[in-house]
């Protein structure tokens, strides 16, 4: 990495911008779901030094929130889906943050003196529609072979908060943001289930919530932006919830019980990827494997939509989401 690089990490304007990355885009606000997150009471943004990866070749490595404040480096993330595999993803992101920290302050590794690196911080933002507890531990070392007398000599772990309407209220309380965003998305799920259209229900949310002063500045600035941003978002919780229903309609999932192994399918998804690697059509894909082309597709599609995600990640999602 070039100094110019490290000296000023920002965001790849080709990647889509998250709710949540926009909404603490702020340093005051940041700090104060800091504050929140750790019971503390800073008061200077300005001691807050954000971190995000800029470059194409990290795209795929990219996290919402990255910052450093004191000798803390610190990972934030939103999920509104569960991911076992965020222990994994956040220590991807993690090493590239620290690469960026080791040339910054041109830290010797090979020194014989011990070189001092912030303590990491890894904190996910959950508001899914799954039945989570407030706090839970999310450990690497859960997606580690178990091998009897072997100790793993890495161990990574992620704070995952439930931040539904309702819950971890210590910390709504301590961080408007971050309540109101809550609200915000409740507002949403709320219309839904009303019977309002996602669109609608997205539209008479933002109006509601301007009316309660509820995100109200930044609603007002960002109407058209946050539409998208949610339509999108909560377009993609419904498409890997149809994606699964669609498995369980052609047996797979049901197939699997009755005996085909983990191995099976994910050579299977393997087997897709590489072809789609060389545009080959679904339907040759199928006739190729022997499969049937409905499967085909499916699963296709998945790795089309997701083309960060290796091939335990697509399992995971569509047989363990």
């Amino acid at each position: 990495m070039s100094k110019k690089r490290t000296k000023d990490l920002h965001v790849n304007r080709k990647y889509k911008d998250s709710l949540f990355r926009m909404i603490f885009s702020d340093k005051k606000d940041l700090l104060e779901l800091y504050n929140a997150v750790n019971g503390s009471h800073y008061d200077n943004p300005e001691d807050l030094t954000l971190y995000t990866l800029e470059d194409a070749i990290y795209i795929s490595y990219k996290n919402d929130i990255s910052f450093l404040f004191g000798d803390t480096l610190n990972l934030y993330e939103h999920q509104s889906t569960i991911n076992p595999n965020m222990p994994l993803r956040g220590l991807l992101y993690l090493v590239r943050n620290y690469e960026a920290y080791i040339e910054q302050h041109h830290l010797d590794i090979y020194s014989s003196i011990q070189q001092t690196v912030p303590l990491p911080q890894y904190i996910i933002f959950y508001n899914g529609t799954a039945e989570v507890p407030e706090q839970q531990i999310l450990s690497l070392s859960d997606a580690f072979p178990k091998h009897p007398g072997k100790v793993s000599c890495l161990q990574f772990d992620a704070i995952l908060l439930n931040i539904n309407y309702g819950k971890n209220q210590k910390i709504l309380q301590h961080c408007q943001k971050l309540r109101e965003y809550a609200v915000f998305i409740h507002t949403i799920r709320f219309h839904l289930k009303n019977g309002m259209t996602l669109e609608n229900a997205v539209s008479t949310a933002i109006t509601e919530c301007i009316a309660r002063h509820i995100l109200e500045d930044f609603l007002i600035k960002h109407r058209g932006e946050v539409k998208s941003m949610v339509l999108s978002s909560f377009d993609q919780e419904n498409h890997d919830r149809i994606l699964k229903e669609a498995y369980e309609k052609i047996g797979i999932e049901k197939g699997e019980k009755s005996g085909i192994r983990k191995g099976e399918l994910q050579k299977l998804i393997f087997q897709i990827k590489e072809n789609l690697k060389q545009n080959i059509p679904t339907d040759t894909i199928a006739r190729f494997l022997c499969e049937d082309e409905k499967t085909i597709i499916l699963i296709a599609d998945t790795i089309k939509e997701h083309p960060e995600m290796d091939v335990p990640e697509i399992y995971n999602l569509l047989f363990h989401s």
